[in-house]
């Protein structure tokens, strides 16, 4: 596909290199000569520098052959503006950036006047996938798929767990539930692995199944996390803000730490039910006076990564059982993984999840599955899949999945039939109006058909 990029910022750039790395030709418009040097000189890009809201620049860089536009400048305004013009100009599809929540709760009404495809609000979609966590405090990530009928859990394996020095294909026969490990991480090393492969306390478990499985798999293993109940935010932005909404409206109790007095005040308006307080949330003793140690969780969102990190960790060491911090330095994402907090939130990625997941399905052509979902772990390196099986591929259908030739480092994870999560065996097979999930290392999984060994 040939896709434009307007605003090379954290979230242009990572979505420069994963879409240059999956095979499309993308061209990168940024005002900054500065950045489209730098991503010129180390990504197989084509760079303008320019106002990419501007008729003239769009049209230069070639908008009117573009299959999608991607407007993700820090400015709404440029971005649905950007969008138009070029959906004027002739691009296929367009998909703007829209954090504010004045707009974006509109944005429905306007999307088809604008020639919108999609719009992403990465501070919602962050706020979305932490509500998530809260919900189920034993997880560092969770993921829904298959309209919720099935869960991708990542969890860490106690040290003492009961399920160490255990190889998964006993797994069944142990916990007495239906689930699956799609993947582990230990020491830093992501494997799919095999029925032999034999689990270690530590290890980051990726677990799919029916949530209510789900639960009761990780709880057998030791798993264990109260209820949440009462919530500090560290931060009085746009993600606490759509995060705090979420929460009181589960009735859980919220109290906003905010540095910025105006900012304080404005967020108390908009959410009168929370506790709103002015106040530095890396000022330890203000945290002591606000009681972190009652609180169930932490949530670190402030627009400093470094200050999260450092009053999340904090409040670990005071014993609050859950705690988050929001971090979208890709390099101090990696290093904190490696401290004592349960989870990282990086709002770039998880919106790129979206777009990335929309490319994808783009991409399929008619004789493809629909891909209906996409989330990447592991840094990246895998890819949890969702499709919807039709009846292009009948070497696919109606055959045992032991007798299926698939390519190496590919698993079929689950398949949901008539809203029931069925974990696979080998005399399973898929058929048409499934929708199954696929994890992949393998590159270029459009449909379900790429999964199969290609034969000679």
């Amino acid at each position: 596909m040939q896709i434009m990029i307007v605003g090379c910022g954290k979230m242009g750039t990572s979505l420069a290199v994963q879409l240059v790395s999956d095979g499309h030709r993308v061209t990168v418009i940024d005002r900054s000569e500065s950045v489209i040097e730098q991503i010129s000189n180390t990504q197989d890009v084509i760079g303008y520098v320019g106002n990419g809201a501007v008729f003239s620049v769009l049209e230069e860089a070639g908008a009117k052959d573009a299959d999608l536009l991607l407007a993700l400048t820090q400015s709404d305004e440029l971005n649905l503006l950007a969008c138009l013009i070029a959906h004027k100009i002739g691009a296929r599809h367009t998909i703007a950036r829209v954090r504010n929540p004045e707009y974006a709760n509109n944005m429905y009404r306007i999307s088809e006047d604008l020639g919108l495809s999609m719009t992403v609000n990465p501070d919602r979609q962050a706020a979305e996938e932490i509500a998530r966590v809260l919900r189920f405090p034993a997880a560092m990530h969770v993921e829904l798929f298959a309209r919720g009928h099935v869960e991708l859990v990542t969890s860490k394996l106690p040290e003492n767990s009961v399920l160490s020095g255990i190889p998964l294909y006993e797994l069944p026969q142990k916990l007495g539930v239906k689930v699956l490990i799609c993947a582990v991480e230990r020491d830093g090393v992501y494997t799919i692995p095999s029925g032999g492969f034999e689990l270690k306390g530590g290890d980051v478990l990726y677990v799919t199944g029916a949530p209510r499985e789900v639960a009761k798999a990780l709880r057998k293993a030791g798993v264990l996390a109260a209820p949440i109940r009462s919530v500090i935010l560290g931060g009085g932005g746009r993600v606490s803000y759509y995060l705090a909404q979420e929460l009181l409206r589960s009735n859980l109790s919220v109290k906003i730490i905010e540095r910025s007095k105006d900012a304080a005040r404005q967020i108390a308006e908009l959410l009168p039910d929370a506790a709103v307080i002015n106040g530095d949330v890396t000022d330890h003793d203000l945290l002591q006076e606000e009681g972190i140690e009652r609180a169930d969780a932490f949530i670190a969102l402030t627009g400093l990564d470094e200050g999260n990190v450092l009053s999340a960790l904090y409040a670990k060491r005071r014993g609050v059982s859950k705690v988050i911090a929001k971090v979208n330095n890709d390099g101090l994402e990696r290093l904190v993984r490696e401290t004592a907090l349960d989870s990282v939130i990086s709002p770039k990625h998880v919106a790129s999840n979206v777009i990335l997941r929309y490319v994808r399905a783009r991409e399929a052509s008619a004789d493809h599955d629909e891909v209906r979902g996409l989330y990447k772990i592991a840094d990246g390196s895998i890819e949890v899949l969702e499709f919807l099986a039709g009846t292009e591929i009948p070497s696919l259908l109606n055959v045992p999945l032991k007798d299926l030739k698939t390519k190496k480092n590919v698993l079929i994870a689950c398949i949901v039939r008539n809203g029931k999560a069925i974990i696979p065996g080998g005399a399973d097979s898929i058929q048409a109006g499934d929708v199954v999930l696929v994890v992949s290392a393998q590159r270029r999984v459009n449909g379900l058909g790429d999964i199969l060994e290609e034969t000679k």
